[in-house]
Order: C-alpha cells, then sequence, then structure tokens
C-alpha cells in the first residue's frame, strides 16, 4: 500500500463525489484501486481517470470519502483487474447511474485515439446523472423524465443502429446489465461487448474468493472487465 494525498472534490450533490489524488496511477481504464479511508475501512473503486475515483456514498466510509477533506491521506493498492479492450472502430458507451465512473476514463481514453465516441447515460433522477459534461456525444435518460430522454438508458440503446458500433461497452447495475446482456445476447453480438462487472471484493487479487462468479472466474482478477461471451446471466 502507498499513500496519496486528496488534491481536489468535485462534490455533484450530498450523495456522489470526485476525489481527484496528487499523483497520477499507472493504469488503464476499468481497473480499480483498494482504497483504505483511515479509520473506516478498506473498499474497491473503479478509477474514472488515472488520478480520480467517483464514488456513490452507500455506507460509513463511502460516506466519508465523498465529504473527505482537500489535503488528506488515503491509503492506495493497485491499480488491479483486466481493464477494457481498446477499438480502433466506433465506440459505443452505455453507463446506468454510478456505473458512468469507469466510463469516464474510457471515453477519455478513446477520444485521445481518435475513436468516434457515442454515450447512453442512464440514471433514476437528473441529480444522478453526475459530471455528464464528461461526455461530449452524450445522450441521456431518467426513470422520471426529469433530464433527457423520459425512459431508462436500455430504453435509448433499442433507438440505436447497433451494428454501426465495432465495440459496446456496458457498465451498470446488475439489473441493467441482464437485460443488456439478454439483447445482445438475441442479437448474437455478445463477442463485441464488454462488461464491467461489481462484486463483493476483500483482498482485491484473486485470493480470497469472495467476489467469485458461477462460472469460476474471479471479478477481482480475471475481471472486472469481461466480455460478454465469457460470461452467463
Amino acid at each position: 500500500m502507498f499513500s496519496v494525498r486528496v488534491e481536489k472534490v468535485i462534490k455533484y450533490n450530498e450523495n456522489y463525489s470526485t476525489i481527484f489524488f496528487d499523483s497520477y496511477l499507472k493504469s488503464y481504464p476499468g481497473q480499480f484501486v483498494m482504497v483504505n479511508v483511515f479509520g473506516y475501512e478498506e473498499i474497491p473503486l473503479s478509477l474514472s481517470s488515472p488520478n480520480s475515483v467517483t464514488v456513490k456514498a452507500v455506507g460509513k466510509t463511502t460516506k466519508a470519502l465523498i465529504n473527505i477533506p482537500t489535503g488528506e491521506l488515503l491509503g492506495i493498492r493497485g491499480s488491479f483487474g483486466k481493464p477494457f479492450t481498446p477499438t480502433n472502430g466506433k465506440a459505443l458507451l452505455i453507463a446506468g447511474g454510478i456505473g458512468a465512473a469507469p466510463l469516464f476514463y474510457l471515453h477519455d481514453y478513446l477520444k485521445r485515439k481518435g475513436v468516434e465516441v457515442k454515450v447512453l447515460y442512464g440514471a433514476r433522477t437528473q441529480e444522478e446523472l453526475i459530471w455528464k459534461s464528461r461526455f461530449e456525444n452524450v445522450v441521456t435518460s431518467t426513470d422520471d423524465g426529469s433530464e433527457g430522454f423520459k425512459g431508462t438508458v436500455f430504453d435509448l440503446l433499442k433507438r440505436e443502429r447497433i451494428e454501426e458500433y465495432s465495440k459496446i461497452y456496458c457498465c451498470g447495475p446488475e439489473a441493467l446489465l441482464k437485460k443488456l446482456y439478454n439483447y445482445f445476447e438475441e442479437l448474437e453480438i455478445l463477442s463485441k461487448t464488454e462488461f464491467s462487472l461489481e462484486r463483493y471484493m476483500r483482498c482485491g487479487i484473486g485470493v480470497c474468493g469472495s467476489c467469485v462468479l458461477e462460472n469460476g472466474l474471479r471479478v477481482c482478477a480475471d475481471g472486472p472487465v469481461f466480455r460478454g461471451d465469457e460470461i452467463d446471466f
């Protein structure tokens, strides 16, 4: 473990923040770090850039983290895991809620490579569509219609010409990922999709077994990014 200092915090609302470190981590989009919030517990978080994590408050540790003052120290292990696979063709990014976090990093990475990128970004309410200005070509949706298309990001997807994309990247709640998986399976295009999965992790390096999928793959070591034809929802 090594320490980084909190350089900046963007707090979007009472539940969401992006925390920037004073050090850039050697990493790729889709990888995660184990973050030790001193006085609390160590938690896995996807990188939203080489020097940031974007966090939703769901417990004591994440609540402390989104309110952390600048200048504080955090313990970091990582980066860990298998990242997204870049494409040279047209890319579609599908983000549901806080699942946008690793896709912020991927979006910037692909744009620097000159890839044409489109983003479908959905959430329950306008408040949960955080940092949407980070995406250049984005279509938004909210369940309650408070911003963008009224409906889900899956509804947005069904309006897309899927054949135009060489790679489709997905991250979001499990229920959304299952719907996306089933849709892509019907279209017989799972091999060109990638899913970032979230499971409970303790060690982050594939030893403890807490994040093993039904097929035996470990989310922390064999993922967290999997090709659609590697998993089975």
